[in-house]
């Protein structure tokens, strides 16, 4: 009998993984002042990767006063084209060293290997799509009297962005502050997360040998009680940058308050809802797309639909549906196969957070069932399968809160009004997505879903590329444009010039 593992190349190439543990600031890994230390650990087998020193504010410090200096004294005086030349080099050298950075997020958060070389090709698109962005920044001129005057509105970088990334998809989500800043001219410091840092440390070192200038993006790993604390706290960063949960947002933003009173920009928690009209039964594949909206990446998405809101006429088939089709859309196993599609819980912690939800639902009345996936789950590991709890009501705490993993809530309606009531009637207003074949609903719902992202579909395939739109959260979900060319705009400020002459 063969084992497959001897002939699967990722498992080799894993074994050989060695995980740079230090900070990178000024365009080199440096040793950190902090004694304290944290360590990651492999959630598809529970083994030990490696042990970080843990940043502290020492190590903050050090980072920002560094970006500071090259802001001033060289990164924000390049000509645009200069930037965009230099950011496309980048793009390129991250495409190069696309299997090791995807390698290092599936050993961190055990991401299936396939999804983490989509999320480094995600990356890639989004960096490409901002630095040709970079010399399209214009100024405005504002009427006044030419002979004399010449008044301006012009646009300027900030300064010093500090970013606070999450575990759940390291390097996408981070480059989604990164880009933009970079392109606007700003420097960078960056707090990754302690479950999965290695990825960041990866990128910055592959930025610089790129040809980024030293200093310019620098990384501290850290937990968020010290390392993240100092960064919100320092007050020489100019705007902070945050992707993570609401509670710790919301203490951010006092942390910014009481320092430097920097603005901060945050996309913080969701509970996005999919609401299935009567005339959508009949969309093709649609259990699939239900399925793949509310487990991919095993739940743990901020805009993964995890309220189903579906017509009572329909609800039976709609749910037959999704129960058929998870099987097909998802393969459960070791993260380093590449038929793998769903993997573990990324953490302990957040699988037994998970599991707790799973007993809740219960005891608040919902019905629970297990669907089934393809493939067999590891003995050890955090896996777990998706869940469906029907017969939920949006009163109880499985459908207010976000959970971030694999469970998905069942609420039924009956008229549009009920359905729209429904969507919003949560403190989030991340993303949604409708489906429907009427263009008169589809209208109305563009207008009444409080949504910064949403898609409206009479069929699953297609759409534009998300890089081209801007979106901007509702509610507890945060604030600040992500996106677009208006995703620049967050980090330049506009300065009033006006130069007289006699």
């Amino acid at each position: 009998m063969i084992n497959s593992e001897s002939i699967n190349p990722w498992i080799d190439r894993a074994k050989k993984v060695t995980f740079e543990t230090r900070p990178f600031i000024n365009g080199n890994y440096c040793s950190s002042t902090s004694s304290d230390v944290f360590q990651t650990e492999n959630p598809a087998n529970k083994t030990r990767l490696a042990t970080f020193a843990d940043g502290d504010a020492t190590d903050i410090d050090k980072a920002v006063s560094i970006a500071r200096k090259v802001f001033h004294q060289e990164w924000r005086h390049l000509a645009p084209e200069q930037r965009k030349t230099l950011l496309l080099a980048v793009a390129n050298k991250i495409e190069a060293e696309r299997e090791t950075l995807a390698l290092l997020d599936c050993l961190e958060m055990g991401m299936p290997i396939s999804m983490g070389l989509e999320q480094v090709d995600g990356a890639v698109d989004f960096l490409r799509y901002n630095a040709e962005l970079t010399d399209k920044i214009y100024s405005e001129v504002a009427p006044a009297d030419s002979s004399s005057t010449l008044a301006m509105t012009i646009k300027q970088p900030r300064g010093v962005i500090g970013v606070i990334s999450p575990w759940n998809f390291p390097l996408l989500t981070a480059m989604v502050a990164i880009a933009p800043a970079l392109a606007t001219g700003n420097t960078l410091v960056i707090k990754p997360s302690e479950q999965a840092p290695s990825s960041l440390l990866k990128l910055a070192e592959i930025a610089c040998n790129a040809g980024l200038p030293d200093g310019v993006l620098n990384v501290v790993p850290g937990r968020g009680i010290s390392a993240g604390a100092a960064l919100a706290n320092h007050m020489d960063v100019d705007k902070l940058h945050f992707t993570g949960s609401t509670t710790v947002g919301r203490k951010l933003m006092t942390y910014a308050g009481q320092s430097n009173a920097k603005p901060v920009m945050l996309e913080m928690g969701g509970k996005s809802p999919q609401i299935v009209f009567e005339d959508a039964v009949d969309i093709k594949d649609l259990g699939a797309s239900l399925a793949q909206s509310a487990f991919y990446n095993t739940g743990q998405l901020c805009v993964a639909r995890t309220r189903l809101i579906v017509h009572e006429n329909i609800k039976e088939q709609i749910l037959d549906s999704v129960h058929q089709e998870t099987k097909n859309v998802f393969t459960i196993g070791n993260p380093l196969d590449e038929k793998t599609t769903f993997g573990p819980i990324a953490n302990q912690q957040q699988y037994e957070r998970v599991c707790s939800y799973l007993n809740l639902g219960k005891n608040e009345g919902a019905n629970l069932q297990t669907l089934s996936t393809s493939g067999i789950p590891p003995e050890c590991g955090y896996f777990l399968q998706p869940t469906i709890f029907d017969n939920a009501n949006n009163a109880m705490r499985i459908c207010q809160e976000e959970i971030f993993g694999p469970i998905l809530s069942v609420i039924s309606f009956k008229t549009d009004d009920e359905a729209i009531h429904l969507a919003n009637d949560v403190n989030y207003g991340l993303a949604a997505t409708a489906w429907t074949r009427d263009l008169g609903r589809s209208r109305r719902l563009a207008r009444d879903l409080e949504v910064g992202s949403l898609e409206i579909r009479a069929a699953t395939g297609g759409g534009a590329t998300p890089n081209a739109l801007t979106e901007e959260p509702f509610g507890a979900s945060g604030h600040g444009a992500v996106g677009g060319r208006r995703g620049l705009e967050p980090y330049m400020r506009l300065k009033a010039v006006q130069i007289i002459t006699d």
